[in-house]
């Protein structure tokens, strides 16, 4: 097992973010729907940033970036306002980011949100930031709450019994949220890419979808049931996982839309859970996805839910300034220093309510 390499932060407090847009909600709005329905209602993004390397070169960075002259503290800085940028006008009360090199992007984030001039609030602060990657990689996943985080844990797998090795794979990140005393758990994921071959590679990802819907069944022993949202990055298209829509013979209707699957003492078993993808009648919640490839729209980006927490909206993020006037990603260019990233953010409003 390799070494947990894991922070949990929990910032000063010198942060605020007001601006709306994007993802964004009407707290005031939020609290009176909530209240009507019982409910706690919260706004969720997730997003793979491409990269996200800070100023520094110390070779852990993809050879790109090690090799380029474009790559310094000027062009990193320009890169970080950017980023900020969309978190003062996506004003999510999470955030969930993969791609990120290390825990000192997070304390940059909290510094350029200091000092970005936005009035004083600390109700409207994110507080509260966990990092974890696996050692000798080279990107890790960080999430930044406005909600305290607990019960930080990581997931990995150590697979030996292919004829061929196991390649380096991400942790699953876990943290608890304690949303006006409503826990919610956030399992937030980077599975391993298609680089080497969509089909030879798939059999890692299946591994890791193992991880994941073990730990739900995990979960799922708790009483009562707890809220949890899985996000991330899966390199696996929403309508390529175990799907049971209602526009499919066989559907059953007391299951989510999704089924994981997981190997336990030999034989197969299954956790379901709610993709935000789809609607209730088995349709696309959005004509676009969040990553555009070889003219076509993918849903590798994705957003689940299960327990004792619902959808209230969800789409992914396709604004200008990072998307184009017609909706897709601008991905970030090394050489000229433009761009954002080459997948679009998933947003989400969801309530969590008694089980």
């Amino acid at each position: 097992m390799k070494n947990l390499r894991c922070m949990l932060l929990v910032a000063a407090g010198f942060w605020l973010c007001s601006c709306s847009g994007g993802c964004s909600v009407q707290n005031k709005i939020l609290q009176e729907e909530s209240a009507a329905s019982g409910g706690t209602q919260i706004s969720v993004a997730n997003w793979n940033l491409q990269t996200f390397f800070d100023g520094t070169k110390d070779g852990c960075e993809y050879k790109e970036f090690q090799k380029s002259a474009d790559w310094n503290t000027q062009t990193y800085k320009v890169r970080l306002e950017r980023l900020c940028e969309f978190i003062t006008t996506t004003d999510a009360d999470i955030f969930v980011f993969e791609e990120i090199e290390n825990e000192g992007i997070i304390y940059d984030i909290s510094n350029q949100l200091a000092g970005s001039g936005h009035n004083w609030n600390q109700k409207k602060f994110w507080n509260y930031s966990v990092f974890a990657k696996e050692e000798e990689t080279a990107i890790g996943i960080g999430i930044l709450s406005r909600y305290p985080l607990s019960n930080v844990k990581t997931h990995s797998m150590d697979i030996r019994i292919h004829s061929v090795s196991q390649p380096t794979t991400r942790y699953i990140l876990e943290a608890q949220v304690s949303i006006e005393k409503k826990p919610l758990i956030i399992l937030a994921n980077h599975w391993k890419s298609k680089s080497g071959g969509e089909q030879e590679t798939e059999i890692w990802r299946d591994w890791q979808e193992s991880v994941l819907a073990k730990r739900l069944s995990e979960l799922q022993q708790d009483s009562p049931t707890p809220a949890v949202l899985i996000c991330g990055d899966f390199n696996r298209d929403a309508v390529d996982f175990v799907c049971n829509l209602k526009n499919q013979k066989g559907w059953q209707k007391d299951f989510g839309n999704t089924i994981l699957r997981y190997a336990d003492f030999g034989y197969t078993d299954f956790v379901d859970v709610n993709s935000l993808w789809f609607t209730d009648y088995g349709e696309y919640a959005s004509n676009k996805g969040s990553y555009f490839y070889d003219d076509e729209w993918e849903r590798i980006d994705n957003i689940m839910l299960t327990g004792a927490v619902r959808k209230i909206s969800f789409s992914p993020s396709a604004i200008e300034p990072w998307a184009s006037a017609q909706g897709y990603p601008i991905p970030y260019k090394l050489y000229t220093g433009q761009g954002w990233s080459d997948h679009l953010p998933v947003c989400a409003q969801i309530e969590l309510y008694s089980d």
